[in-house]
């Protein structure tokens, strides 16, 4: 079952287009497993989907590596991997899915509360 569509993330930005419908397909139907195993209300599920959707699609695509080493005798050029260890942080769509499930966490916590038993 996919929770989003392809038109959807299309309407977050033009750099979707670039995008083959193929991959979107793919990256919809991962983050559509993804927000379905969480325990989050049904009325979050399709934002949740598009925006992980959005940020596996842009990672997929994404090509920009920094020189970390360059050597100039027999030339030798090191890169780094740009969105090594950084996740959802890695572009906008991730940060705004993180965004929204730590709003989601916050208010689905149970109340603490105190239960007095009087004997």
């Amino acid at each position: 079952m996919l929770l989003t569509s392809i038109e959807r993330i299309h309407m977050l930005s033009d750099e979707f287009n670039s995008i083959s419908d193929d991959r979107l397909t793919m990256c919809i139907e991962d983050a559509s497993l993804e927000v379905s195993s969480l325990t989050v209300p049904e009325l979050y599920q399709e934002r949740l989907a598009r925006y992980l959707a959005a940020h596996l699609a842009v990672l997929s695509v994404v090509k920009d590596q920094t020189v970390i080493r360059e050597k100039v005798d027999v030339i030798e050029r090191q890169y780094s991997d740009p969105n090594k260890n950084i996740g959802l942080l890695g572009t906008k769509y991730g940060q705004e899915y993180q965004r929204i499930l730590e709003e989601l966490g916050d208010q689905l916590k149970p109340k603490k509360s105190i239960n007095l038993v009087v004997l």
